[in-house]
């Protein structure tokens, strides 16, 4: 195979040997890609060049003396997250010739940061990871807004809930504000906090079923009942006054006592 290769002009050979040989070579039928490879064993005695292994282009690399195959299984180790460090690396890669590493060596030059890939599951994390925690009781609007997935109207509706309903007791009550999903809180649990001594109270007098409902627990029949006992009977003087209340528990009592003061 390779006297057919000589037969061609000494000029040629000289000047487009790259092309000329595989497009001679498939005339007669033989393999291209081990030939290619021949030859640039041939071509690997040309002198080396500075290059960075980890952005230098499969034809850059032949012409370092690469063959097609350690080219590709280069550029395959650098898809998947393969970083060269400095020339010892090469002698790493597998299938790499230990003559051509040590005359390659010295001229390697990484010009970028080691930015190996991590496993997806520890890659990829929320675009608001450098956001600071803040609490759902106390945060203005835009400290809402500056959270990832939360915009300006969505910003102030958890602000003006949380006026409407006197504050939130715990973290999951955002969950209450039209348009906060599931998912959403999930993403942000790691920057929201509530100091629970710092739960504003709200008035019992003046407080809604809803209200009754969604801040102390109570059961809707409770909170109705509560409600309907001071429209009747006038606002409430002492928490003892509520003690006679059928279906109210004293964890409920405590909530009470806990989240709202008198008034």
């Amino acid at each position: 195979m390779i006297g057919m290769v000589l037969v061609l002009p000494k000029f040629l050979w000289q000047q487009k040997p790259d092309l000329l040989i595989p497009l001679a070579l498939e005339q007669f039928g033989i393999d291209t890609m081990y030939m290619r490879d021949a030859f640039v064993e041939v071509a690997a005695h040309k002198a080396p060049f500075v290059f960075d292994p980890n952005t230098a282009s499969v034809a850059t690399l032949q012409s370092l003396g690469f063959s097609v195959k350690l080219a590709s299984t280069l550029e395959h180790y650098r898809t998947k997250g393969g970083y060269i460090k400095s020339g010892q690396d090469l002698f790493k890669i597998w299938g790499m010739p230990p003559d051509l590493a040590t005359r390659l060596a010295p001229y390697v030059r990484t010009s970028i940061k080691n930015t190996a890939s991590k496993p997806w599951a520890t890659a990829y994390k929320p675009a608001y990871t450098q956001a600071t925690p803040i609490d759902i009781n106390t945060a203005s609007v835009q400290e809402f807004e500056a959270l990832k997935g939360i915009g300006p109207v969505l910003a102030a509706r958890i602000v003006g809930f949380r006026e409407k309903q006197g504050g939130f007791v715990k973290v999951q009550d955002i969950l209450q504000v039209y348009g906060v999903k599931d998912s959403l809180l999930q993403a942000l649990t790691p920057y929201l906090r509530l100091d629970v001594g710092r739960v504003p109270k709200s008035n019992l007098n003046q407080a809604s079923v809803l209200q009754l409902v969604q801040k102390a627990g109570l059961q809707v029949v409770v909170a109705q009942a509560i409600v309907r006992w001071r429209q009747q009977n006038g606002a409430f003087v002492t928490f003892d006054e509520l003690e006679n209340f059928e279906g109210l528990s004293a964890a409920s009592m405590a909530a009470l006592r806990r989240l709202f003061f008198i008034a």
